[in-house]
């Protein structure tokens, strides 16, 4: 149901109770508001950086168009401001806010991204003056996950890091991001060596840079299960899939 209406601030801003799960706000229902205009769905998809909103009215709305949402739980009202990311499929792919996030249980400060890219230390900074030390060989590490605040990756034998060492990393992303991050954490685990890192420093470009990546990773996950999600569907059950193998293609987005 959609009807044109003025935009007014006459709707209630229940609290909602923190600390639940973010799968409390899946299958409920979701208003999508603009200027002038007021959509009603069903909040399908909850991960990371973005939400998923099925409503028919998915086209009246264009990529990177501010958004008011209010999702109607039976923890309460979460209620927030975003933009829309994509759309495709009778669906909206709306942004969840940090101060969204942060209502839930998962108090990362931003959302961990699975990647597979390649980096290399380049130096590391030593003593209490932080003096550089620039390797002779840079150490070659493959990331496993990147978020806008670190990364972290797996191997297999013991390298010369230790935690709070600060080191030089140079990752490729398809593009080159160099910035001094913190090894927090390190742990022997089932697939190797675990470090983790905080990234100290990152200038405006390469933040922008990397923001977009994060999101265009996230959107694409999405779209893949997605896809994934209703061919196991239609393989169950009676109904048409020829719309099924383009979603990704047919999908359209927006990251800056």
């Amino acid at each position: 149901m959609s009807m044109s209406v003025p935009i007014t601030n006459s709707l209630p801003y229940y609290g909602s109770k923190e600390g639940s799960d973010i799968t409390v706000m899946l299958n409920c229902k979701a208003v999508v508001e603009k200027k002038n205009f007021i959509a009603t769905g069903v909040l399908t998809y909850a991960a990371g950086e973005i939400i998923e909103i099925e409503l028919p009215q998915f086209g009246v709305f264009e990529l990177g168009e501010s958004v008011r949402i209010m999702v109607y739980t039976g923890a309460g009202i979460y209620v927030f401001q975003s933009r829309v990311l994509a759309k495709a499929e009778s669906a909206l792919v709306i942004i969840n806010p940090p101060e969204n996030r942060r209502r839930f249980l998962d108090k990362r400060q931003e959302p961990r991204v699975p990647v597979q890219a390649s980096a290399q230390v380049l130096s590391i900074y030593e003593g209490p003056r932080k003096t550089e030390r620039v390797l002779p060989e840079p150490l070659q590490v493959q990331l496993d996950n990147i978020s806008l605040t670190g990364t972290g990756f797996v191997v297999d034998m013991e390298l010369p890091l230790q935690i709070n060492t600060f080191v030089k990393l140079d990752i490729d992303l398809g593009f080159s991001l160099s910035c001094r991050a913190e090894i927090v954490r390190k742990a022997k685990e089932s697939a190797g060596l675990v470090y983790g890192l905080r990234f100290e420093e990152l200038s405006a470009e390469h933040t922008g840079k990397l923001r977009a990546f994060l999101l265009k990773s996230q959107i694409e996950t999405y779209y893949e299960e997605k896809r994934r999600r209703l061919l196991e569907e239609a393989t169950r059950g009676p109904g048409s899939s020829s719309s099924i193998a383009n979603l990704v293609d047919s999908g359209s987005y927006f990251t800056r």
